[in-house]
């Protein structure tokens, strides 16, 4: 086809040979594609592990092939280009280029295509049980488990659920004793799996998936992975903000003022390890000394009553029993939003930022459906999952945006624990802010 498309009746200019040869090139692509893209004949089963390392070859073929194939559609494309701009082909010639250039695009589209299928669909189909200790609603964890499932039928998912200060001191307390049953456990803050990493508690893991997540939000060893940020805020109840003739939040510093006394409620400030704790460090570290022990005396004048825990401060909320919520988490109570209770979740001056990571415990019975979990929240997939059901920021940056995280857009934010400040007085103060705080809340 390529000397036909090429007048004959004369010499070749230098212009044709150089069109020719980038078709050449073209079609040496588009046989590697057909190579690649072809029925695998091996015959044999693909839980055997000579089917695995043959699937990880042709997927190697298949990348390759992708790179060939685009870069010979950008050659035909730029070949067209040239011999328009320049007149030096005849119309016979510009249609054999236009010819070849959508044959080099579809193929490069087809291979494109081919090797960004994942490595899940080459190894063998996952079964048996995966027990989940998550800290997501029990609604968020349910639906995730169906995403999941889609990709991995085989695998039957149980699941706990507790707030992250419980989990951290159960994993802690039954690693060291050797008798956590949890296969994947999710928690907020990535300090938490640095000291399970350091203690050998974590199955470190090198995910194809990794490339997704920025290299700073993840362990270097693969022990776990940052898979999205929680944004911490306050909340409000507008039917009883309005029965009660109060003013709508917008700052922190709202939360001290003598107008909400008796409306606050909040998750156990006393607890080590909870945002209610973490909130104290972290205002510490954004305002100066006066304005911080200024704010923390009015707000414990407030007479702020305390839950056990997050969900259940959050619940006093949402029935309107409280007009305020002192710390909320936007992704928790966004479901029940969407479900019309009459909650506004509000970015103050700063918003808090807390980083969820995904750990395999080191003991788990279950690892290589774990590795399977892992690989899959990390996922293209599993990010759009964290965004549309956990409503979480993912930490892909190319992940979809959860809408309502656009409330905190423009905002300036700090990472829970993330400064050296922060991460020193939590490791070597925590026990003098809970005395601070039964001090301001009269809690002693």
């Amino acid at each position: 086809m390529l000397l036909k498309a090429i007048p004959m009746g004369e010499m070749m200019t230098s212009r044709q040979f150089r069109l020719g040869f980038r078709l050449l090139a073209v079609l040496l692509a588009l046989g590697l594609v057909a190579a690649a893209c072809g029925e695998d004949d091996t015959g044999t089963s693909a839980a055997d592990t000579a089917a695995l390392q043959q699937a990880q070859a042709d997927a190697a073929t298949a990348q390759a092939a992708a790179d060939s194939a685009a870069a010979a559609a950008a050659d035909a494309a730029a070949a067209l280009e040239d011999a328009i701009a320049e007149g030096a082909a005849d119309s016979e010639a510009i249609a054999a280029l236009e010819a070849e250039l959508a044959a080099a695009q579809e193929a490069a589209a087809a291979a494109a295509a081919a090797a960004e299928e994942p490595m899940e669909e080459a190894m063998p189909e996952l079964s048996g049980e995966l027990v989940w200790w998550s800290d997501w609603t029990i609604e968020q964890t349910e639906a995730f488990i169906d995403a999941f499932n889609e990709v991995h039928p085989g695998i039957q998912v149980e699941y706990t659920r507790s707030d992250d200060a419980e989990m951290f001191d159960r994993f802690m307390t039954e690693s060291e004793a050797g008798t956590i049953d949890a296969d994947i456990a999710i928690i907020g803050w990535d300090g938490f799996s640095r000291i399970w990493e350091s203690l050998g508690y974590l199955h470190a893991f090198d995910s194809p998936n990794k490339g997704n997540i920025p290299s700073d939000l993840r362990a270097a060893s693969g022990a776990w992975y940052t898979y999205g940020t929680l944004l911490e805020g306050i909340c409000y109840n507008t039917e009883r903000i309005e029965e009660l003739g109060l003013d709508p939040l917008e700052t922190w510093s709202d939360l001290a003022d003598p107008q909400y006394r008796d409306e606050i409620v909040m998750q156990d400030i006393l607890k080590v390890g909870s945002g209610a704790h973490d909130m104290m460090i972290e205002t510490r570290v954004m305002w100066d000394e006066n304005t911080w022990e200024e704010f923390w005396a009015g707000y414990g004048a407030n007479n702020v009553v305390f839950q056990p825990d997050y969900t259940a401060a959050q619940q006093q909320l949402v029935q309107g029993n409280f007009a305020v919520l002192g710390l909320c988490y936007l992704d928790f109570v966004q479901p029940s939003i969407d479900q019309g209770a009459p909650v506004v979740w509000v970015a103050p001056e700063f918003v808090i930022t807390v980083g969820f990571t995904v750990n395999i415990p080191a003991t788990s019975d279950n690892k290589e459906n774990a590795e399977a979990f892992v690989n899959y929240i990390i996922s293209e997939e599993g990010q759009a999952a964290v965004a549309n059901i956990v409503g979480q920021v993912p930490a892909w940056p190319d992940a979809p945006y959860p809408q309502a995280a656009l409330a905190a857009a423009g905002k300036p934010t700090i990472l829970a624990l993330g400064t050296p400040k922060a991460e020193a007085e939590y490791n070597n103060n925590a026990e003098w802010y809970v005395e601070r705080a039964k001090e301001w809340f009269d809690l002693r």
